[in-house]
């Protein structure tokens, strides 16, 4: 879930002064595979129009999205109205227009975690006839795979937030170590060794409050494990051992040996970061992208220098060392007027071309995987090689109708068990009863 700010925000096509570069357009994939061509049209004389209502970007500050709308206007001849602004009035307009089947909008905000509601009521325009094999290979399998329900692709991610391990090698130095951990087990030695040394207070710090943040990470640790949450959508958390063993891990490690930081439980993203900065803790298990840049800032970091990749995410010995992804896409609802116009806005926006100017501009996490060795873009953001390392193992949250409601007993019940109310095993199946229950209400 995304801050709340105070406006919406709505900007119709204005003129757009080109540059030479952009005066002709490079076949995109789907046109090369003989989709059709599209034409270049002078600016004003506009042949369709289309309504795109996305979120804002905090890291674009420098209108990188509206000025490649406007050079996509220019190369096509299509309109574009772009309706932008916080994350949370973008979906209010979004769920009223879908409800009342309205078709206001022709290209979508599609959140990662609405896809099983969105697919229910059969809101959106399968885009399996518009996309490639070029672009199914190339782009993240992760971000192809989490907007994919039912062997169909239903949206194109605009928006890759997915999370890495980082860790401060200096703390690791001081402590003995030359190379970071990549187990659970191994993360807990370490840990306990820079505590007992006096060299960090705690060995990492992570955000296990009672909000969306705190059902991603907990989500995370299971999965790290190998455990399982659901199966075909039913609560299988309590006769799973892995999962078991997932939330036995963190009971030890806050209540018994306190290798993290006890105010986890109350600790959103900015809390857990800010302690990274701060080198009160030596580990950050799924950093956001950003935290690498914060940390090497002296303005907001005592670190600089410091921080590190790893080469994989924590994770359980023999397990596979996943990483979250938490993506935004573009989709086209089912009662749009305009879905071939409305494909071709989204192919330009998340085209490799466009993709790579938009890393080069603002640092936005690439969506093409060869992106992550890009020449150009390792020269100006070395660490993103690593980050390419991890995002093969990139998932999401589990596909639920009532994952909002999941995700208050997720974490009503495991601060139970973290404050000593309740036992590891009285949690799971605590959690499993409630979710077999809500299951059974819903239609």
């Amino acid at each position: 879930m995304k801050n709340k700010l105070i406006t919406l925000m709505l900007f119709t096509a204005v003129a757009f002064s080109l540059p030479a570069a952009y005066t002709q357009k490079e076949a995109s994939p789907s046109e090369q595979a003989g989709n059709g061509s599209v034409a270049m049209q002078p600016a004003g004389n506009f042949s369709e129009k289309i309504t795109v209502i996305l979120p804002e970007i905090e890291m674009d500050n420098i209108g990188f999205y509206e000025a490649e709308t406007r050079k996509f206007e220019q190369l096509t001849g299509i309109q574009v109205e772009r309706i932008y602004g916080s994350w949370d009035d973008i979906a209010e307009f979004i769920m009223l227009d879908l409800e009342k089947n309205g078709g206001s909008y022709d290209v979508i905000e599609f959140d990662n975690a609405w896809i099983a509601r969105f697919h229910q009521n059969d809101w959106l325009e399968p885009l399996d006839r518009y996309v490639t094999e070029d672009i199914k290979n190339g782009m993240l399998p992760g971000l192809i795979d989490k907007f994919s329900i039912d062997g169909k692709l239903y949206g194109i991610t605009w928006n890759n937030d997915t999370r890495f391990f980082m860790y401060n090698q200096n703390l690791l130095t001081k402590a003995g170590y030359d190379a970071p951990p990549q187990t659970w087990g191994e993360l807990a030695e370490m840990s306990k060794k820079i505590i007992n040394d006096g060299i960090a207070p705690y060995g990492y710090s992570d955000s296990y409050i009672q909000q969306q943040s705190g059902s991603n990470q907990i989500t995370f640790l299971v999965y790290s494990f190998g455990g399982r949450l659901f199966d075909n959508g039913k609560p299988v958390m309590a006769k799973d051992p892995k999962t078991k063993a997932a939330f036995e891990f963190l009971n030890q490690a806050i209540n018994v040996d306190k290798i993290c930081d006890p105010s986890a439980l109350i600790s959103d993203y900015q809390s857990v970061s800010n302690m990274f900065c701060m080198g009160q803790t030596a580990f950050v298990l799924q950093a956001w992208a950003g935290i690498y840049e914060m940390a090497n800032n002296k303005e907001f970091s005592i670190i600089t220098g410091q921080v590190a990749v790893g080469d994989a995410s924590i994770h359980a010995a023999g397990e596979v060392p996943i990483v979250m992804t938490l993506p935004e896409a573009m989709a086209i609802p089912k009662t749009s007027a305009h879905k071939d116009a409305a494909w071709k806005y989204i192919e330009y926006m998340s085209s490799i071309e466009v993709d790579k100017r938009r890393c080069t501009a603002i640092g936005s996490l690439p969506l093409w995987s060869s992106l992550f060795t890009d020449p150009d873009l390792l020269a100006l953001y070395p660490y993103w090689e690593k980050f390419g390392y991890q995002s093969v193992y990139a998932v999401g949250l589990p596909d639920l109708l009532w994952y909002d409601e999941y995700s208050e007993i997720l974490m009503r019940e495991t601060h139970k068990m973290l404050n000593g109310e309740i036992t590891v095993d009285e949690c799971l199946q605590a959690i499993q009863s409630q979710c077999e229950a809500l299951a059974a209400s819903k239609p």
